[in-house]
């Protein structure tokens, strides 16, 4: 569900796009951790598995990373920003419970976080009317820092393990797949629309969104988010200074002079 918090919600609502030559490899000390069976069954014994790539946010990496390791407090932002409505509760160190408003709810734990790449488990059920999906997912999703302009984006590419769970009659599980797809096909252009969008909104006027916040709270998820926000324009502002620079000396180049 979810960059992804702004990747938590992905975990659960992931979906196909552009297909990528290599596939990105699910952790081996994940797999062989004793602790970890229903991850290894996930991605061993997966009902479906996408990857995509080009999934492009507006804005730093280190502003993203810090959404994406507070994820209560990136609920309250995209709620105040008037982006999204969902909740996430905090149940232990790295795990959460997570409720989208659109029918997507469980649990969601972040297993692994290393230099540009973050590794998701989640376990919950999607409901829309008679419909009622339980599932599972393993997700891996790595992530560049690039500029373009005038911007910083973050570049994503995401790989998911689906396995829906069908006690007794696992076969059936096989008949979801063609609505798991179809689920995941609308939810991840919802998803990462809605993430770009509370991200272009923090980059372009981020007061505008924290003055919205309830007063005294987060104080400290703010204080730090605006520090690296000021970080990100600083980094723009010194990229525009050297190509005035080289601007105004190119003549000279061209010429020998």
């Amino acid at each position: 569900m979810r960059a992804t918090v702004t990747l938590v919600l992905a975990l659960v609502s992931f979906a196909a796009a552009t297909p990528q030559a290599t596939r990105i490899p699910f952790p081996e000390d994940l797999l062989n951790d004793g602790q970890r069976r229903s991850v290894k069954e996930v991605v061993e014994d997966f009902t479906v598995h996408r990857q995509m790539g080009g999934l492009r946010l507006l804005g730093s990496e280190a502003v993203l990373g810090h959404l994406v390791m507070h994820p209560e407090f990136t609920a309250s932002l995209a709620q105040a920003a008037g982006v999204l409505k969902y909740s996430v509760r905090r149940q232990g160190p790295a795990e959460y419970w997570a409720d989208d408003r659109k029918g997507l709810t469980g649990r969601i734990e972040l297993l692994q976080a290393t230099q540009g790449q973050l590794v998701y488990y989640a376990q919950g059920t999607y409901k829309n009317g008679f419909i009622r999906i339980p599932g599972r997912v393993a997700l891996v999703a790595r992530y560049a820092e690039g500029r373009e302009g005038d911007a910083f984006y973050v570049e994503n590419t995401v790989s998911a393990y689906v396995r829906v769970d069908v006690p007794l009659l696992d076969p059936l599980a096989r008949l979801f797949r063609p609505i798991v797809e179809r689920i995941m096909n609308k939810r991840v252009a919802w998803f990462f629309g809605k993430a770009n969008e509370l991200m272009t909104k923090l980059t372009q006027d981020p007061e505008a969104v924290l003055q919205k916040l309830p007063p005294d709270t987060w104080q400290e998820e703010v204080a730090e988010l605006r520090i690296l926000l000021k970080a990100a324009q600083t980094g723009i502002g010194h990229r525009r200074e050297d190509q005035a620079r080289l601007s105004r000396s190119s003549p000279d180049v061209l010429t020998g002079h």
